[in-house]
């Protein structure tokens, strides 16, 4: 087996993330499907049922504590997830949503800073810049207050995430899948509670009394396969390799998301939109390989380019 430390991706593995970031990526489009037979929240709250039932008697309940399981359940699977299909049924285009969602990055190293002193490079700081320049470019094509609060509550789905990276990132090391497993139990009666309140009952019967086949395929899909098996993939190569490895996979989600958006929804992008892309795909880029970019800046060759600029 691997270590955590070194090894370089085998064929199989490179195979798997490219599959993991493929079914994040689709994930967006199934998500718009599913909108369309099931209220936001009651979507959400089936879809962590499907990843807690009846796994959750299978699997061993993680190494952790049991205010940190539950406060993960709270920020991963009720805000995050609520936050994302309410935007995208709020009208967040789904291959834009797959793309402002990745501003989780900014948010965590931001928080990182605030919360736990942590001290990022020039570089990760310019990437943010750059980020937020096409997040602003994004909300300038969305003049109107409707879809401006669209893409409010992504934002909010992306905040949620860079939350629950941090509440990761403190727990101890532990089965990723078993972990999403565990956490899966927490969200389903409060968001069924919430959709209760804000859609009423007339709504969440007649979701469930026509439940179409895609509408069932929508759940299993983002239960098990966005959840249980990409989860579990994500987590398990993030502790057989180095970070630097898988991390730079996550780049191909919005492009996957931005290209099935356009193919089976048939989203169209204005030059605006295009544009705002490729800054917040650079900037997450940049992100990832900023130690890569710093130690070329420092080679010989590179000071004197720079030298000869000067």
């Amino acid at each position: 087996m691997l270590k955590s430390e070194g090894g370089r991706l085998s064929l199989a593995d490179t195979g798997l993330l490219i599959l993991v970031a493929f079914v994040w990526g689709f994930n967006f489009v199934v998500i718009a499907v599913g909108l369309n037979s099931f209220p936001p929240l009651l979507f959400s709250a089936l879809r962590f049922l499907v990843c807690a039932l009846p796994a959750v008697f299978l699997v061993p309940r993680p190494a952790v504590r049991l205010r940190d399981l539950v406060g993960l359940g709270v920020v991963l699977g009720i805000l995050l997830f609520a936050f994302l299909f309410v935007g995208i049924h709020a009208g967040m285009p789904a291959g834009l949503a797959s793309l402002v969602m990745q501003s989780q990055v900014f948010f965590t190293v931001v928080l990182g800073v605030a919360l736990l002193g942590e001290r990022p490079r020039p570089l990760n700081w310019f990437a943010i810049v750059i980020g937020f320049f096409g997040i602003a470019l994004i909300a300038s094509e969305r003049g109107s207050f409707d879809k401006v609060s669209a893409l409010m509550f992504i934002l909010a789905g992306a905040l949620s995430w860079g939350v629950a990276n941090l509440m990761m990132k403190k727990m101890p090391k532990t089965n990723m899948m078993h972990l999403m497993v565990w956490i899966s139990l927490i969200p389903p009666v409060p968001l069924i509670l919430l959709s209760l309140a804000l859609d009423g009952w007339p709504a969440i019967k007649i979701s469930l009394v026509d439940m179409s086949w895609r509408g069932i395929g929508a759940i299993l899909y983002t239960g098990l396969l966005s959840t249980i098996f990409a989860y579990g993939v994500w987590g398990n190569m993030l502790q057989r390799y180095q970070t630097v490895a898988v991390a730079p996979f996550a780049l191909l989600i919005p492009l996957f998301g931005l290209v099935s958006a356009s193919v089976f929804l048939g989203e169209q992008h204005g030059v605006v939109d295009v544009v705002a892309s490729f800054l917040v795909v650079t900037a997450l880029a940049i992100n990832v390989w900023t130690p890569q970019l710093e130690a070329f800046f420092q080679t010989p060759a590179a000071k004197r380019l720079k030298s000869f600029r000067e």
